[in-house]
């Protein structure tokens, strides 16, 4: 191994201790209370070198919903199949999504807070946001197969594809706030949130079906 890959290699290392430090802090006691000298703090680090590898809070979380993203594109690339169309598709995208906001309560949370607040508005490199949000992100891979489907005839072509991947996504996140606040509620009325989850796919689906489905 050569310097300079040494080099890349414990920098890297570094920030993923960094990130780990920082998701130790916020995952117990909220992004709130999060600051970059508790960081440096508990990543034994210098504050200024800390801030050679974040430039400040926002951009530190950006990172960790970073790592939780990579793990949501995982799951739901696995569950994709060359073979289904693309309404299929989206049906096993919203499997993974369900599954990893129960397994994964934590990033889940961070991507719900990350909807209530505006992009534009952190302090991080909005190129690199735009970027990943329109081209490596899972609403990016919703979109893919909503254009799929479209393609192939599963899906309604009607719409514009930007505005129906965006419309999907954001009625999955709707209803995954739901019933995660609202558990113990349904449980009185034994209602199983696996069962309204999939009603609630089939009455987006029957608003949804191209001409390859209408005689089904």
């Amino acid at each position: 191994m050569g310097i300079a890959e040494r080099k890349e290699r414990e920098k890297q290392q570094r920030r993923n201790d960094i990130i780990d430090a920082a998701e130790r802090i916020f995952f117990t006691r909220g992004f709130e209370n999060l600051t970059m000298d508790e960081v440096a703090e508990e990543a034994e680090l210098s504050k200024g070198t800390l801030y050679l590898y974040f430039k400040s809070r926002d951009d530190l979380q950006f990172a960790i919903f970073m790592r939780g993203s990579d793990i949501l594109m995982r799951m739901m690339n696995d569950n994709l199949s060359d073979e289904s169309d693309g309404y299929r598709n989206l049906l096993a995208l919203a499997g993974s999504f369900i599954r990893f906001s129960k397994e994964y309560r934590d990033y889940f949370n961070l991507f719900m807070h990350f909807e209530t607040i505006r992009m534009n508005e952190l302090n991080i490199d909005q190129e690199q946001i735009q970027v990943y949000l329109k081209e490596q992100s899972p609403l990016a891979l919703v979109s893919r197969q909503v254009a799929r489907g479209i393609e192939d005839g599963s899906m309604r072509a009607d719409l514009l594809p930007e505005v129906f991947s965006a419309t999907l996504w954001s009625q999955m996140l709707g209803i995954l706030v739901v019933l995660t606040n609202k558990a113990d509620l349904y449980e009185i009325f034994d209602l199983k949130a696996d069962d309204i989850l999939q009603t609630h796919l089939e009455i987006v689906s029957h608003g949804s079906l191209g001409s390859k489905h209408e005689t089904r």
